[in-house]
């Protein structure tokens, strides 16, 4: 607190003083940013229908859809070993053939591809030497060309958060300290998809929350940016956890500017918090300041439709398992409001 206020004080340039003075606004008064309604027609939700405890997937998804009235989902493709068990195995499709055939009318999916099989740790199963070349050779060009006329599919999102330290297929895939590879993959993707299904979006991957780890996140965003990643994609994601408000203005090198330069659109593809009292209030705080600073956002998808084996003040799901609180407050409030 005591450097921010002496960098406030120390200012000469009148600019500087005047971004130096909104960073110590928004430190100051974190807790006190207004709640506001949120565009719920900007509103989606993580949907991975991967857990029988809410119903079945058509049930769940039909819940969305008839009772939150959300519009939008994010849902997994994940390559592992259970789908694909060796090099040339078949891939069973059987669990994303039923999300596709689930999804509602009037409801558009965001599919996430990620993940790698066991099996890709040895080098000699990878084409051109190369592992982010056999991810898009064996995974995107299999998935994309499998639901190309899906209608309901808006598009594909090319990873999540290659920059998470703690993922071993970041690792695997050299992507961990070196966004320049991951903007390889993209670049290669991106190709891919839209050689076969010309009018679907490509989403580029999320780092973990831009805001947090600061200012890291924000680097391999910008790296990712130098690397070229803006001409492979529709859209660029970003995740945004917890508060760390200031770091949005911060002055100098701060979030704002950088999604502001930005030529395409913004989808927050994940954005949520811990506890089932508490998610209402961060959203209306939180979305609607990032949508001020950073008014390229088109859509915000809640973090997470459905949470298991988590106590009520720490899960993120709109529903939980625990039954004293089966639901959220955000829960109650998206499927209590009027019908857009």
């Amino acid at each position: 607190m005591a450097v921010y206020r002496l960098l406030l004080l120390g200012c000469l340039v009148l600019t500087a003083c005047s971004d130096a003075k909104e960073a110590m606004d928004v430190l100051d008064a974190s807790t006190g940013i207004p709640r506001k309604r949120i565009d719920v027609s900007m509103t989606g939700v993580n949907a991975f229908a991967n857990e029988p405890v809410f119903g079945t997937i058509c049930e769940q998804y039909a819940d969305v859809k008839n009772t939150l009235k959300l519009k939008y989902v994010r849902v997994l493709f994940n390559w592992n070993s259970d789908v694909q068990s060796s090099p040339t195995a078949a891939p069973n499709f059987s669990f994303y053939d039923a999300i596709v055939r689930c999804i509602p009318p009037g409801v558009d999916a965001l599919v996430v591809l990620n993940g790698v099989p066991e099996w890709m740790r040895d080098p000699d199963n990878w084409i051109e030497e190369n592992p982010r070349a056999t991810f898009v050779e064996l995974w995107v060009k299999r998935v994309v060309r499998r639901y190309r006329d899906a209608a309901r599919i808006v598009g594909w999102q090319i990873w999540n958060e290659p920059n998470m330290e703690s993922n071993p297929e970041n690792v695997l895939l050299r992507f961990k300290s070196n966004p320049e590879n991951y903007v390889e993959m993209l670049a290669r993707a991106y190709s891919t998809c839209k050689d076969i299904a010309p009018r679907k979006l490509v989403v580029g991957a999320a780092t973990t929350s831009i805001n947090q780890n600061f200012p890291d996140s924000l680097k391999y965003n910008r790296r990712m940016f130098n690397a070229g990643a803006e001409n492979f994609m529709d859209v660029w994601a970003i995740h945004y956890y917890g508060s760390s408000y200031e770091n949005i203005v911060r002055p100098g090198t701060n979030i704002r500017n950088f999604l502001n330069d930005l030529r395409v659109p913004i989808w927050v593809t994940e954005s949520g918090e811990r506890g089932v009292t508490k998610q209402l209030e961060y959203v209306e705080r939180t979305w609607p300041f990032l949508l001020k600073e950073a008014p390229g956002i088109q859509r915000f998808y809640y973090y997470t439709y459905a949470s298991s084996g988590s106590s009520a003040d720490i899960a993120y799901g709109l529903r939980t398992d625990q039954p004293q609180a089966p639901v959220s407050d955000l829960y109650v409030y998206l499927r209590d409001r009027q019908a857009d």
